[in-house]
């Protein structure tokens, strides 16, 4: 009977091949740091991302018309009621104890002069914004009342 017999340099060199012949596969089954991350990631939809950047552009769309649309009915307010008397009601509930005025058909804002802290190359600066148009018709409102 011939049989083959097998050293044990023979098999380490049979498995040492056959490992070298799957190592790509698992390189490719082992779960390394970066394959975890990938695989804990929630799935996105790329319909729903569409649709949700779709709806964001029509919201700012609409955004900027409602904000013509308003800027369009404040320019062309006359801010009195149809008796000729002023729609500017008065507003007292600020810190720095001075009136405000609002229109009441078009919501228009009427503040005094202020000072605004607004960006600038990246750093904050102090801008003086004067008084509104009408600030002297709140102040006369203020003084009759």
């Amino acid at each position: 009977m011939a049989e083959s017999q097998l050293t044990k340099s023979d098999v380490v060199d049979i498995v040492g091949a056959m490992f070298k012949q799957f190592a790509p596969i698992l390189e490719s089954l082992a779960l390394t740091p970066e394959k975890l991350r990938e695989a804990n990631k929630p799935y996105v939809d790329p319909a729903v991302t569409a649709r949700m950047f779709r709806e964001q552009q029509n919201w700012r769309q609409q955004e900027e018309e409602n904000r013509k649309t308003r800027e369009l009915i404040q320019s062309q307010c006359t801010h009195k009621d149809k008796n000729g008397r002023w729609a500017i009601s008065l507003q007292h509930n600020f810190h720095d104890l001075l009136p405000r005025g609002i229109c009441t058909h078009c919501l228009v804002n009427i503040w005094p002069a202020h000072i605004e802290f607004k960006p600038v190359d990246g750093k904050s600066t102090a801008v003086l914004i004067k008084a509104h148009a009408l600030y002297e018709v709140v102040q006369q409102l203020e003084a009759s009342s």
